[in-house]
């Protein structure tokens, strides 16, 4: 409309705005070439919009991989390096999850069997002590408590 020979007051009366608004988008667009990208005073952004791209396909292609890795693999801007927690955020950002490395035991076979082993039996005995627990106690029942005594322990 500017551009059609309309003056800035006209715009804003077809617009109900202030023309002091219209003016103000007239001057940024000149200067920045955009509405919306101008100078702001918060923290400036460490990757570009392409990086911050990159860093959530190699983590949709990879969803176990480490924030560690991809901040080591990826240079930010002015030939920075970026932490983990950056791509941790990035991440977080575009609804994903970041995933962090494991640490403790790693199960091998044995070590498998055994928790699977102690699993069953403390299951077993979770149900039992449950039935235990819904029965009423008689002379009768004092036989059947010793051989669940006996079949657990």
């Amino acid at each position: 409309m500017l551009t059609a020979a309309m003056s800035t007051r006209a715009v804003s009366r077809e617009f109900n705005v202030h023309f002091s608004t219209i003016s103000r988008l007239q001057r940024r667009f000149r200067e920045f070439g955009s509405t919306s990208n101008r100078p702001h005073n918060r923290r400036p952004c460490v990757t570009t919009p392409a990086q911050d791209l990159h860093i959530q396909h190699l983590h949709l292609q990879d969803h176990l991989r480490p924030a560690t890795r991809t901040a080591a693999a990826t240079i930010g801007l002015h030939n920075q390096r970026i932490s983990a927690q950056t791509v941790r955020n990035h991440i977080r950002e575009a609804h994903l999850r970041a995933r962090r490395p494991h640490w403790g035991l790693d199960l091998t076979s044995v070590r498998r069997r055994n928790r699977l082993e102690w699993a069953n039996a403390h299951i077993r005995w979770r149900d039992v002590l449950h039935c235990v627990r819904q029965m009423v106690v008689t002379p009768d029942t004092d036989w059947f408590l010793d051989q669940i005594y006996i079949l657990l322990f």
